[in-house]
């Protein structure tokens, strides 16, 4: 179905789409008209409550890449597509954490990402809105808006004559979180846990958000990943020298041994690491 529906040429990056800019066309957003998700989300396993940190896998060589694609408003972010590339070229699964203003301003590269078997889309709220200060409806607002814009997304590729026979591959709703800027608080993580969604972290920091972060220096990050490790590293044009880091240390991961996996399928090979750090 994937290939039906997007082309070499639609899948090309274009020139310029890795900017970020503060003004213009979606730049700011008013809130969705579809506010809440129809389909409802299952109840979490009580084993999926708290911050997840990494999976214990025990010795068995997966790791999950986790990239963060959000935008805040009165703000819009880029599509690395230089990342994507790379992970198609060596067929990487990965789990992208998507903001929903983000797949709302970015509708074709949304479809695409929803629609490629490489690919699981996370929920990374709204607009990347900090869990530790905001309140409990403004919470819940970040998080519904999110899981409501896929559903949007999805049933909008649902409909093209190209993925008559393929949807059913794909995930009817969002199953896992990230936390914009990795903060929550207590409340905010019991609420999202109690919407039906693991809370994902990381063991991993690439530190790609840093301009000065140099390729090699992402690389060797990228090296300490233990079995069951999950990643954090950007692909809405705020990774710097990102793109650039995993063709220097996929080769080498992949010759090692290394297995990619989405945050999905690592949860379900061992049980979650937790940490009590909300930072």
């Amino acid at each position: 179905m994937f290939e039906k529906c997007f082309s070499a040429a639609d899948l090309a990056g274009k020139k310029g789409e890795k900017r970020t800019r503060k003004r213009g066309k979606g730049a700011y957003l008013k809130p969705p008209e579809t506010k809440r998700p129809k389909k409802s989300q299952a109840k979490l396993s009580s084993s999926y409550y708290g911050s997840i940190r990494s999976v214990d896998v025990g010795d068995k060589k997966v790791v999950a890449l986790g990239f963060d694609i959000g935008e805040q408003n009165n703000d819009f972010a880029g599509y690395d597509a230089e990342i994507i590339d790379i992970l198609r070229k060596y067929q990487l699964k990965s789990t992208l954490y998507a903001g929903g203003k983000w797949m709302a301003t970015h509708p074709e590269r949304t479809k695409q990402l929803i629609a490629d078997p490489l690919f699981e889309i996370g929920n990374h709220a709204w607009t990347h809105g900090n869990f530790r200060v905001l309140g409990k409806a403004a919470v819940e607002d970040q998080i519904w808006f999110t899981q409501a814009e896929y559903e949007k997304q999805r049933n909008e590729l649902a409909s093209s004559d190209c993925a008559k026979f393929g949807m059913a591959a794909i995930p009817v709703r969002i199953p896992t979180f990230r936390f914009p800027y990795g903060t929550c608080n207590q409340r905010s993580l019991k609420q999202v846990n109690d919407a039906g969604l693991p809370a994902v972290q990381w063991d991993i920091v690439t530190g790609d958000p840093a301009r000065g972060q140099s390729a090699k220096a992402i690389a060797r990050h990228l090296q300490r990943i233990k079995p069951g490790s999950i990643v954090v590293a950007h692909a809405n044009g705020r990774g710097y020298n990102t793109g650039k880091a995993l063709k220097i240390a996929l080769p080498k991961l992949i010759k090692a041994g290394w297995k990619f996996v989405t945050v999905s399928e690592l949860l379900q090979m061992g049980k979650p690491v937790h940490s009590q750090d909300l930072l």
